[in-house]
């Protein structure tokens, strides 16, 4: 077998006669060790292990947390599936103990790499991923709440119980904070053309109130499945919020946030650099997927494209001025002369973006 904990998981799930070569390790991520199992006459399945140890730290273990974890991804895939037939995997279950943690899942097949992706079929694949998150984030749920999704020991609930109005205010306010402060700053940027941008941006969003939706944190080409036919999301990371502003977050991500943070340690071996014309391409057919060409939800998109780059911004610039940068930051967002020149980078966009959009 191919290690202690997997031997284990194995025997837990009671699977007979699994030989080394039916198994493959097709993944590690940050929290899970992944594997697939061939089975001769039932469909193959995926095992995630979760690790020890994440960004230099040892886990310890929260039961109620783990299943707020692992049931936000079983209800996520059960409405995903729903709106778009099979787009994640059918089955999905987990197993719980201090000595041993992992899910158990379809395997939903290899897909592309972005590498192999041409231009046009990149378009496509954002094309039918925008189609299929306009329809998830329309269809109704029946989870009460906003935010993060915790296990109250019955189902699942967003953390904040508060007014949709309300909360949207709140976002809205949040925003406003975040411009005055990145504006108090000595950083040099054009504060009179973004501060104009994000005031009417805000001005409008105030009177035009999102709907609260199931989405996905977690867009990144590593949990798609690029097959040109049959686009597939797997290991999503779920929460209550606005659908709109996470329309403009999947094409934040592609469109910038990943590309520039190529040079971090935890994406350096993604080439999300060498491929972002390709990753904009996906960006913009999911924008053509989304909206279909519908130019005022387009305009939305963007604005909100631009709200999540003020977002960015401001974060780097928190980033910095901290005493100590943490291990784990310093893996995903790379070391302080890193920031500081992504810093660079994130007010340029914002500046272009403020006057292009």
């Amino acid at each position: 077998m191919k290690c202690d904990y997997l031997t284990k998981a194995i025997q837990k799930l009671d699977l007979k006669n699994i030989q080394n070569k039916q198994i493959s390790k097709i993944g590690e991520g940050a929290w899970h060790n992944v594997y697939k199992i061939e089975r001769e006459f039932e469909e193959d399945i995926v095992i995630r292990i979760k690790k020890k140890v994440a960004y230099g730290h040892l886990q310890e273990y929260k039961e109620n947390d783990l299943i707020s974890e692992y049931e936000s991804t079983k209800v996520y895939y059960q409405y995903a599936n729903k709106c778009y037939f099979n787009i994640c995997p059918t089955f999905f279950d987990y197993y719980l103990d201090e000595s041993l943690v992992f899910t158990i899942e379809s395997f939903m097949g290899k897909g592309n790499t972005l590498q192999s992706l041409n231009h046009t079929e990149a378009f496509s694949v954002g094309e039918k991923l925008g189609d299929f998150f306009s329809v998830m984030h329309s269809n109704p749920h029946d989870i009460k709440g906003f935010g993060t999704l915790k296990w109250c020991g019955i189902h699942l609930e967003g953390e904040i119980q508060k007014e949709a109005n309300q909360i949207w205010q709140d976002d809205n306010d949040f925003y406003i904070n975040v411009l005055k402060k990145l504006i108090s700053t000595n950083l040099n940027f054009d504060t009179e053309i973004v501060a104009d941008k994000i005031l009417n941006i805000i001005g409008q969003r105030r009177r035009n109130q999102q709907r609260i939706s199931l989405v996905n944190q977690d867009v990144t080409p590593e949990n798609i499945i690029l097959n040109l036919d049959n686009v597939s999301i797997i290991d999503p990371f779920p929460r209550l919020d606005f659908d709109l502003k996470y329309a403009g977050y999947f094409v934040f991500c592609y469109k910038f946030l990943l590309p520039a943070y190529s040079n971090a340690p935890r994406y350096r071996s993604s080439s999300y650099s060498q491929n972002a014309n390709k990753m904009r391409e996906i960006a913009d057919g999911f924008i053509k997927g989304y909206t279909g060409n519908n130019v005022s939800l387009t305009k939305w998109i963007m604005s909100e494209y631009i709200l999540w780059i003020l977002l960015e911004t401001y974060e780097h610039l928190e980033v910095l001025n901290e005493k100590d940068i943490g291990y784990k930051t310093l893996q995903q967002m790379g070391d302080e002369d890193i920031i500081k020149n992504r810093l660079i980078v994130c007010l340029k966009e914002l500046e272009n973006s403020c006057l292009t959009f």
